[in-house]
């Protein structure tokens, strides 16, 4: 009996044993589960990093490169304003008598289809006469104070400005009407 007792107490031994090492390894486990967790959740947040950065990346260089079309587009505008205006007053000093020559016909085509062109592009010609004087679109270059117009009327255009979208490539030169100067009264001692 004594051994019978002793072999009962050997079994539960084990099997205690056996529980031990189930508990234990399964709370290994579970650390062991928790950190790749920690890990995984840790390489999610780094990749969900890199793609918002990727995407801010992919915005700039697209802003980037926009700003250098635009850029590009405005120093050729620059280049060519200088023709364009010599056409403009070519046309604009032709006598009347010759207005009807095939080679003054031909010279207003070619202005028609500049204009059109620039048109197509997105760049329109700014200054108006009769329109308000705004510094940002118009250089004054003459003030006019003889005029019957309104204070800070443009009078005439000297050379017409461009804008290109919303940038101005050259303001226009104007002439603005402008009030008498008022002569101060010398003040008496």
């Amino acid at each position: 009996m004594w051994h019978q007792g002793q072999e009962r107490q050997q079994e539960a031994r084990p099997q205690q044993a056996v529980e031990d090492d189930k508990a234990q390894l399964v709370s290994r486990l579970e650390r062991e589960l928790a950190a790749e967790q920690r890990r995984s959740e840790e390489y999610l947040d780094m990749l969900r990093r890199s793609q918002a950065d990727f995407i801010n990346y992919r915005r700039r260089v697209g802003q980037e490169q926009e700003e250098a079309s635009l850029s590009a587009q405005i120093a050729l505008l620059r280049r060519l304003l200088p023709v364009l205006d010599d056409l403009g007053r070519a046309l604009s000093a032709t006598p009347p008598e010759l207005a009807h020559q095939p080679w003054v016909q031909g010279l207003h085509l070619v202005a028609r289809r500049l204009a059109s062109t620039l048109a197509e592009l997105g760049i329109r010609q700014i200054g108006r006469q009769g329109e308000q004087f705004d510094p940002r679109l118009h250089e004054a270059v003459a003030l006019d104070t003889q005029a019957s117009a309104p204070e800070g009327t443009v009078l005439q255009i000297v050379r017409p400005g461009y804008m290109l979208g919303e940038r101005i490539v050259r303001p226009a030169q104007v002439v603005v009407a402008g009030s008498q100067p008022t002569t101060s009264s010398p003040s008496a001692p």
